[in-house]
């Protein structure tokens, strides 16, 4: 549970919702925005978080609660649903009621949270394709005064250091 007296606190870098934990920062995805459910950017600064690892890349997805652990058995996804690559499957109830299976490799590619998503959007900008996803990103200087950028999905962290500790080498 974030936000919580004690817990990890959602924060926000550049308006993407980030939390620190363990001394890393996860990128979060709200399920509710994802599902449009909620407005865009409309994320929540408290709930629960399922971090999810996706190859070596690993995210939080943000949600309003938890209701219940079950074992199911996972049905395949009805041929007219297929292209919907956020769900894996669904699963029917004890009481009769159907429910969708989320896939956290979809919901990656979805938001370009993983390294792969990053790669293939950057080969389609290249060879003059325009996507309409969005990617999150740290800005920052180095070096010169050229501003740089680098995916928020592949920093593990951040640190503020005083300026009295950093050593300069050649």
């Amino acid at each position: 549970r974030a936000g919580q007296d004690g817990a990890p606190r959602i924060e926000r870098i550049k308006d993407t919702p980030v939390l620190r934990l363990r001394d890393r920062l996860l990128p979060l995805v709200s399920l509710a925005g994802l599902l449009r459910l909620a407005p865009p950017g409309d994320a929540a600064t408290e709930g629960f978080v399922a971090v999810m690892q996706v190859g070596g890349q690993a995210f939080g997805i943000i949600l309003d609660r938890v209701f219940d652990t079950e074992e199911i058995v996972v049905k395949p996804v009805a041929p007219i649903l297929r292209h919907v690559t956020m769900f894996s499957g669904n699963t029917i109830l004890g009481d009769g009621s159907v429910i969708m299976i989320l896939d956290p490799n979809g919901i990656a590619r979805a938001t370009g949270v993983t390294a792969e998503g990053v790669a293939s959007r950057t080969t389609e900008t290249a060879s003059g394709f325009r996507s309409a996803e969005k990617t999150a990103l740290l800005l920052f200087r180095a070096g010169d005064a050229t501003p740089k950028a680098v995916p928020l999905g592949l920093v593990a962290r951040l640190d503020d250091l005083p300026v009295e500790q950093i050593e300069y080498s050649g």
